[in-house]
């Protein structure tokens, strides 16, 4: 099984091209249209898309998954400052996304950890994105 993100988001963003070199791709790698549906029970937003990093996949970190995959945590990292980049210049002060993660297949999960952040202004040894996550990312 592969872990997935779901951004939510109160506005639209284009699909990345398949030759994209962006850092966070936006688009249907695992999921097909019924599961974004199934997911959006999780989301206050009105949009929900696939979002993903182009070098390192799936965007998941968490304290125990850095003692026994240290190397992944660490891409989990460049991932999530790669998506809040991003997301930066998309959101308008007072604006906020949700990036929910869980196993493929589990999208009518509910969810089961909830935290929220300030886009610009985080410590990211703070966060920790499970299975079953959803991240508030506020500007």
């Amino acid at each position: 099984m592969s872990i997935v993100n779901y951004l939510g988001c109160n506005f639209t963003l284009p699909f990345s091209d398949d030759d994209s070199d962006d850092k966070i791709l936006i688009g249907d790698f695992f999921s097909d249209e019924q599961m974004r549906k199934d997911v959006k029970k999780n989301f206050s937003t009105k949009y929900v898309y696939e979002v993903t990093s182009n070098e390192f996949g799936s965007i998941w970190f968490n304290e125990y998954y850095k003692s026994d995959y240290p190397k992944g945590h660490l891409e989990g990292h460049k991932s999530f400052k790669a998506l809040c980049e991003f997301l930066d210049g998309h959101l308008k002060i007072g604006d906020y996304c949700e990036l929910y993660t869980c196993w493929f297949g589990d999208e009518l999960e509910d969810k089961e950890f909830e935290q929220t952040l300030n886009i610009n202004n985080f410590d990211i040894n703070h966060i920790n994105i499970f299975e079953k996550t959803l991240l508030v990312i506020k500007k």
